[in-house]
């Protein structure tokens, strides 16, 4: 006689996975994303539990691998956040809703997908939440008009202002401070001391449910329910997901040659399986691997010219060369040297939202996408080992969202008789700025704390840099993933620039920047004032073409994409 397979549970931000298996020993995936029941239902488990799930960036559950595992008499059960979503619509076919926010998709009473959704945290960090979903502010807002702590109109005005804000951004601190021009103080102020331990976390308790409940039906040794009346309809979409794959489900076709192929290209991933006493098993299943973070580049380059900054007079002087430049004690007498750390960052500006880039493929080479967080939020996740690998504060512009550190800086003395500049603020961690340039500013990278290598390529070996096309909005940006690359053509040149250094880079010349550990760094840009440097004829038609392009298509879109969801 076989022994039952442990059931799977697809888990992320609702719960942490070591406090999910002292409630059910399970087989616990990241949140569910396209295919992901489909693989576990081959498997033929005893059960499947939902509750996490990808929604935006990658392409969502279908319902129709839900309704496969339950043809084959899988029992599916369904909560707290993409979970309760399916568990809801899917329940006339046997899928199984639990708690409470289930059952307000279930009723009609939810029904916007954004009531369950959050920021957090990458694998890497747990997948720790960053934001608060609407169902757990719904839940305690009530509470609080059960305690008395608010009045029901206060609670009604201030659940429908965290409605009308984008889901990254919910959080306790940016509701109060948007509801504190119009609420009553003395509401607010009740609230706010309550909240450390009032506050209702609905989006665990129904995932704690589910478990629950899944180990008790375990416990009884019920066989699983009877197989649908319906028939399970083979359409052409599911067959595509089938064979896309590799194998295809029981009754499906035998002997599809376009799967042997597929199946041989297979990565595999690891899936945690953790145990009843917290020991964790590991069990393969095939899913699109990740990519690799940059483990730096293997590339033969000379090194930058260094010149000591009381060298050199100005600006004009700087540019003479149109070469790169490392600066040696460029940033002497900058405050920020001896003050800008996590700790000083909370206290002056912990506070602001600051424009964090999110890297959801894991490669600081992938796309990105940008939210708003509290720069102590961002703080917390630098500090937090595992945390940091895929999210970066890039090129926010200091004077206009963090004034409070401009007071830590002054203009280098190589710059001297520059035109206007414009100053970018930089924190990262282990981070990677893909090969890029700039085609209307030149910029000195002024490094405050931690160490960045810098990698450039001259204007001329453009040619083998492989640029997004000159229509794209990301047109002066290399598609090559240099993570990958030892050698290559072209003449690059190579630096590390440590704290206090500066890094000179002209118009056009590419430039990787990849920061070692916790690194912080402003950049001030400024037009040439000796003139350009003359680009060949087809960087200039690339430049003329695409920026015309750019603003008639891209940026419209851009902007309204921006204004749609609050990033502009």
């Amino acid at each position: 006689m076989s022994v039952p397979r442990p059931p799977v549970v697809f888990l992320g931000p609702t719960l942490p996975v070591e406090e999910a298996a002292r409630i059910l020993p399970a087989d616990y995936r990241p949140p569910a994303e396209l295919g992901s029941v489909y693989r576990a239902a081959r498997e033929r488990p005893s059960a499947i539990g939902i509750v996490d799930g990808y929604f935006e960036r990658v392409p969502a559950v279908w319902h129709k691998e839900i309704l496969y595992a339950l043809s084959l008499g899988i029992r599916v059960y369904g909560a707290a956040s993409m979970g309760a979503l399916r568990a809801a619509e899917l329940a006339p076919f046997g899928m199984i809703p639990v708690g409470e926010v289930a059952e307000q998709y279930r009723l009609g009473l939810l029904t916007d997908d954004d009531e369950v959704a959050v920021l957090h945290a990458p694998a890497q960090g747990g997948y720790r939440p960053m934001s608060e979903p609407m169902v757990n502010i719904r839940a305690t807002l009530a509470a609080a008009v059960r305690e008395e702590i608010l009045d029901a109109d206060v609670a009604e005005a201030l659940a429908a202002r965290a409605k009308d804000m984008y889901y990254p951004d919910r959080d306790w601190a940016a509701l109060l401070d948007h509801a504190a021009e119009s609420e009553a103080a003395a509401h607010l102020d009740r609230l706010r001391a309550w909240l450390p331990g009032g506050a209702l976390d609905q989006k665990r308790l129904d995932a704690e449910r589910l478990l629950a409940e899944m180990g008790r039906w375990l416990e009884t040794g019920a066989g699983p329910p009877s197989p649908p009346a319906w028939p399970f309809e083979q359409t052409e979409n599911w067959g595509e997901l089938v064979v896309g794959d590799g194998h295809p489900p029981s009754g499906a076709a035998h002997g599809d040659r376009r799967t042997a192929g597929r199946r041989r290209g297979q990565r595999r991933k690891e899936s945690r399986a953790v145990n009843g006493d917290g020991r964790q098993t590991i069990s393969e299943r095939p899913e699109e691997s990740l990519p690799s973070r940059p483990a730096g580049t293997a590339i033969r380059a000379a090194e930058v010219t260094r010149r000591q900054a009381a060298d050199i007079g100005d600006v004009r002087e700087l540019e003479r060369a149109r070469r790169p430049v490392l600066i040696e004690g460029a940033l002497d007498g900058w405050p920020a040297l001896d003050r800008w750390n996590p700790g000083y960052f909370r206290e002056k500006v912990g506070a602001t939202r600051v424009p964090v880039e999110l890297y959801p493929s894991g490669s600081y080479y992938g796309s990105w996408v940008q939210s708003s967080l509290r720069m102590d939020r961002y703080l917390d996740l630098l500090t937090s080992p595992g945390e940091a690998e895929r999210c970066y504060l890039a090129q926010a512009p200091l004077l206009d969202l963090l004034p409070e550190l401009a007071e830590d800086l002054s203009v280098p003395d190589c710059l001297s008789g520059a035109p206007e500049l414009g100053l970018a603020f930089f924190l990262g961690r282990d981070t990677v700025t893909a090969l890029h340039y700039h085609s209307s500013e030149q910029a000195l990278l002024c490094q405050v704390s931690g160490a960045k290598d810098v990698l450039l390529y001259p204007p001329e070996d453009h040619r083998y840099l492989n640029f997004h096309p000159w229509y794209s909005y990301r047109f002066n940006f290399s598609r090559i993933d240099f993570s990958t690359v030892s050698e290559g053509p072209g003449s690059p040149l190579r630096c590390t620039v440590r704290a206090g250094e500066a890094l000179y880079i002209p118009l056009y010349w590419g430039h990787l920047v990849e920061g070692h550990g916790t690194t912080s760094s402003v950049t001030f840009f400024w037009q040439p004032t000796t003139g350009r440097t003359r680009p060949s004829p087809g960087m200039r038609l690339r430049s003329v073409l695409g920026g015309a392009v750019r603003r008639r298509l891209v940026s419209p879109f851009g902007e309204a994409f921006n204004r749609r969801f609050g990033l502009g």
